[in-house]
């Protein structure tokens, strides 16, 4: 049985091995060389020498010829060439309307291999009244990188009066060549990237096919319109297409710049207020963090809408239904709280009934005991209901302040700017992008496949910055932003202690209140500093919460234990809600190179084994 095993484990390992070795192989040509002799009765014979450079251990090769455009292909013959010449194979053949497919066996490793395969085209060429045309793939549909072409254009006989060649391919421009005798013509092309056909469109007089069936149409005005139509658009790509791909996306950057100053300036309000000595309205606690953000997103505000929890669950602990214990763990200071009067519920408020729901009932198990143990265990062990209970938070609560204010936090003017600015700029950027990967395309063929996925990544981060950052067009409105603030001044308040020092309200007798909202605001040990400081200053009494009970077991306790524990109270509170939001991401003769082109005949894919 122990033998077996291994057996099987070598096999499996062998089997998992395999495809990584077969991925390793690769080979492309290094130059592929062809010779198109058209014959009197329109057919066209092509003998190409394709030589492969293999990395790696090959043993077979396959070409597909397409038969489109062509009434049929023969093959002549198939060779390998070798020290002594060349050495005649015999191909599996796959002969059927659609194509010939040919495969042939060999055997190469890490070396090159050339082969000759001789093939006869029957009604390759097309006769008309005027023209004589044979538009072909000489370079098919599908291949691996060619570094070099070469191909000869061999008319039945001289033809002083008509001859011209088209050469369509995604490559760079090569070079054509006209011999004085007007019967050849010459192409060499470099740099043919994977799956890119050479498509060749040759043009000469139509007295040279006298044995071809004429197709009773004059199409010489047109084919050349079609060929200046490629030129004109190959052109265009690779001259036009960078800069206007570029121009486009750019364009969203001054929309933004116009959209901002007419939509995204903020209202002037008459309010230059510093501080504001008293909570601007009766909010709860809870949904205080809310309107400092004027888009407050729902996944940055786990640790606020948190902290708010944490403040509703001290303004019940104000109202005698919850109570804070310190509980001494060698020397740190622990927390836990207790619901000691849940009947006294019904008569709080939404935020604080579910501040005792989630927190109670969810991390503390549906008991009356909460401790940090039970606050880290269950964010840990359910980080989904923990963003569950996030999103539902969020509803409730930003849904608070419009139902107050009678108005959204943004004008609404602006909401529109803002989503007419996104429809634009996806109008320009989109086919900015495109333009731009076509005229690097063309200017670049050999490469472009390698820059499609980083031009690609790079227009997503263009698109994604453009579109934040285009959030600066919406505004407040000002009745919110006078809210805004206003609280905004209430914190700064809390946290200054020269504004609490000459605040004209009594402080000290109604601190509690204010570090409700500290703690919702972030702001709770800067505060308790300040007002401990303060009652030391005027020697007077700070009234000392009953809800709070300290390590001894009494409540309250000395000022500088209160302000030790409580101050301890602020950094939990920040820490819970830190560690929350952890758990919530295109003459007589001439021609030329062109793009485009597709609509010649012949084509197919080529591959190797």
């Amino acid at each position: 049985m122990a033998v077996k095993r291994k057996v099987r484990f070598v096999l499996g390992g062998i089997l998992a091995i395999l495809p990584l070795l077969a991925a390793a192989k690769s080979y492309y040509y290094p130059e592929i060389s062809t010779d198109v002799m058209l014959q009197a009765d329109g057919s066209a014979r092509i003998v190409q020498e394709r030589t492969y450079e293999f990395d790696g251990r090959f043993s077979w090769a396959d070409l597909d010829l397409r038969k489109q455009g062509a009434a049929d292909i023969r093959l002549n013959r198939l060779a390998l060439k070798t020290s002594a010449g060349w050495q005649d194979l015999t191909p599996e053949q796959g002969n059927s309307d659609r194509s010939l497919y040919l495969r042939w066996g060999y055997s190469a490793e890490d070396e090159q291999r050339t082969f000759l395969i001789d093939y006869t085209i029957l009604g390759a060429v097309k006769r008309y009244e005027d023209v004589a045309e044979f538009y072909w793939k000489v370079i098919e549909d599908e291949h691996q990188p060619v570094s070099r072409i070469s191909v000869r254009i061999i008319l039945p006989g001289q033809s002083p009066d008509l001859f011209k060649i088209y050469v369509h391919a995604v490559a760079r421009p090569g070079t054509l060549h006209f011999a004085g005798t007007f019967d050849t013509a010459y192409i060499n092309q470099t740099g043919i990237p994977r799956n890119a056909f050479v498509e060749v469109r040759a043009l000469a007089s139509p007295g040279l096919y006298p044995q071809a069936a004429q197709i009773p149409q004059r199409r010489y005005e047109q084919i050349l319109a079609e060929e200046k139509q490629n030129f004109l658009t190959a052109t265009f790509r690779s001259h036009f297409f960078i800069p206007l791909g570029l121009f486009l996306i750019l364009v969203p950057a001054v929309l933004l710049i116009i959209f901002y100053r007419k939509f995204g300036r903020e209202p002037k309000l008459d309010y230059e207020a510093m501080y504001e000595h008293e909570p601007p309205r009766k909010a709860p606690p809870f949904v205080v963090p809310l309107i400092l953000h004027q888009r407050p997103d729902k996944s940055g505000m786990t640790q606020e809408l948190f902290r708010g929890l944490m403040a509703a669950l001290l303004g019940l602990a104000r109202q005698g239904v919850v109570s804070v214990h310190e509980v001494k763990e060698g020397r740190k200071i622990k927390y836990e709280f207790r619901l000691d009067k849940p009947d006294k519920l019904a008569a709080s408020g939404e935020f604080d009934r579910m501040a005792v729901e989630y927190l109670f009932g969810k991390f503390g198990g549906g008991g009356n005991v909460l401790t940090e143990e039970m606050i880290k265990s269950y964010g840990r062990t359910h980080p989904s209901s923990v963003r569950e209970m996030v999103s539902s938070l969020y509803s409730a609560g930003i849904g608070w302040w419009p139902a107050q204010l009678g108005v959204e936090f943004t004008e609404a003017a602006s909401r529109r700017a803002y989503s007419t600015y996104c429809g634009l700029a996806a109008l320009c950027f989109i086919p900015g992008a495109w333009l731009l990967l076509g005229g690097l395309a063309a200017i670049a063929p050999e490469s472009a496949a390698a820059r499609i996925p980083l031009t690609v990544v790079a227009a997503v981060l263009c698109g994604a910055v453009y579109f934040l950052t285009g959030r600066v067009i919406t505004r407040w409105d000002p009745i919110a932003y006078l809210e805004h603030k206003r609280w905004r001044s209430f914190r700064k308040f809390l946290k200054d202690f020269s504004a609490i020092e000459q605040a004209p309200v009594n402080l000290l007798a109604i601190w509690e209140e204010y570090y409700v909202y500290a703690v919702a605001l972030g702001v709770a040990a800067e505060f308790l500093k300040h007002v401990t400081r303060l009652a030391e200053q005027r020697g007077t009494g700070l009234a000392l919460p009953v809800w709070y009970i300290g390590a001894s077991g009494m409540p309250g306790g000395s000022l500088a234990s209160l302000s030790d524990g409580l101050g301890g109270f602020g950094a939990f509170a920040s820490n819970m809600s830190s560690m929350m939001s952890s758990f919530s991401t295109a003459s007589s003769s001439g021609g030329g190179f062109s793009g485009g082109g597709g609509g010649g005949g012949g084509g197919g894919s080529s591959g190797a084994g």
